[in-house]
């Protein structure tokens, strides 16, 4: 306040100069208080009525200017504000983010008890709250708001702010139950909402909830919906980055699967090749039973159509079954062994058995079929090269 009133002299003097001390106090951005001191010190000095009359004329629009200032300086508070809440939300690559930033700056800007964000999650207006500001125990994260009933129902309806200083008694709305009841356990009155709209549509809703009865002005709503804006886009921005990056990610796993397939048809490209080579230099069935028992780690025995073994240890197997033509697909048996039918042609000439150390891969099999072919080969190559009878492939008649 003004220094000097106990002191100021007994009558009002021809120097006196109120009008210019309340501009000088506009200046120097003097409280509303000190403006008033200027008026009461006229009014004890004796100041003449038309000189009162300027000098409150001089008051009145010393107050209208100094609320012009102050507006102005919060306006441009709030806009230094929101500028810093646009680059939070550009900087923002994921859905959370986005949503917790302009949670926390609505509850900043309004000084409000709380904020909090619900992302439509279905056509019907169906939400979720997704992001919260404040200490709040009902309306916490993930919990669902029906899309017909409430003050969301409302905004997104008319696409325009609605704002309540009696949730409870509010007629406008079609209240919610839950929602009501989470509202009141956390002794909310005032609540102001807005749409997240942008071209493509309503993404959710933003809602500021104070505690006591409040009023929100134009300003407020303005302020806010220009948050609203920028969050819709930069939600919407994100909701578009998530769903690219899941398809990326789907991509790569997809790239990486068939990188493997490519690499596994190598492999077992070269496995076929070795031991069908394998099979033609003529090295013999054990030799390329042992060499097939290596590329499936397992045991191997050869049987020839009449059931005798040529290949492998017999006495390490259990009794087979009765030799009889079979699909030419692999297939397990009891107790773990895999059995590949051996044909040449139509003419079938025997199996192979083999009982690997761990369980058979799709792969595995496949390399089971292929030794099956090896197989055959190296039975004409046995028969081609003069074998005896305990290698003879000859074809009966029920065997084609």
């Amino acid at each position: 306040m003004a220094k000097g009133t106990a002191a100021a002299a007994a009558h009002w003097g021809p120097g006196e100069t109120g009008a210019l001390e309340i501009l000088e106090l506009l200046a120097a951005q003097a409280p509303l208080d000190d403006l008033d001191e200027v008026l009461l010190r006229a009014h004890q000095l004796g100041a003449p009525p038309e000189e009162l009359a300027r000098l409150h004329r001089a008051g009145h629009l010393g107050r209208t200017v100094h609320g012009l200032l102050t507006r102005r300086r919060r306006r441009e508070a709030d806009l230094a504000a929101l500028l810093d809440a646009a680059r939070e939300l550009t900087s923002s690559c994921d859905v959370d983010g986005v949503v917790k930033t302009v949670a926390h700056r609505t509850r900043q800007l309004l000084n409000v008890d709380m904020a909090f964000v619900a992302l439509l999650t279905s056509g019907s207006g169906d939400s979720v709250i997704r992001a919260s500001s404040g200490a709040t125990t009902s309306l916490h994260i993930g919990l669902r708001l029906t899309g017909e009933h409430g003050i969301g129902a409302k905004v997104r309806s008319t696409g325009a702010p609605f704002w309540t200083t009696d949730y409870a008694t509010e007629t406008a709305i079609d209240h919610d139950p839950d929602l009501d009841e989470a509202i009141a356990k956390e002794g909310i009155r005032s609540v102001l909402a807005l749409p997240l709209h942008h071209d493509s549509g309503t993404v959710g809703v933003l809602y500021a909830a104070h505690r006591e009865a409040r009023r929100f002005g134009p300003d407020e709503a303005a302020l806010m919906g220009s948050l609203a804006d920028l969050a819709a886009v930069a939600v919407d921005k994100a909701q578009w980055l998530e769903l690219y990056n899941a398809e990326v990610a789907k991509l790569e796993e997809h790239s990486a699967l068939a990188m493997e397939t490519i690499e596994t048809e190598r492999w077992l490209e070269a496995a076929r090749d070795h031991i069908i080579g394998f099979a033609l230099s003529g090295q013999g069935l054990a030799g390329l039973a042992v060499e097939v028992g290596v590329l499936l780690d397992g045991e191997v025995v050869v049987r020839d159509y009449r059931g005798r073994t040529v290949a492998g240890r017999e006495d390490a197997w259990p009794t087979p079954p009765p030799p009889a033509p079979t699909s030419r697909t692999p297939v397990l048996l009891e107790g773990g062994i895999w059995q590949a039918a051996v044909w040449a042609g139509t003419t079938w000439l025997g199996h192979i058995l083999v009982r690997p150390r761990a369980t058979l891969s799709p792969e595995g099999e496949r390399m089971l079929g292929y030794a099956g072919q090896a197989v055959a080969l190296a039975f004409r190559v046995r028969a081609g090269a003069g074998a005896g009878p305990s290698g003879a492939v000859g074809v009966d008649s029920n065997c084609a």
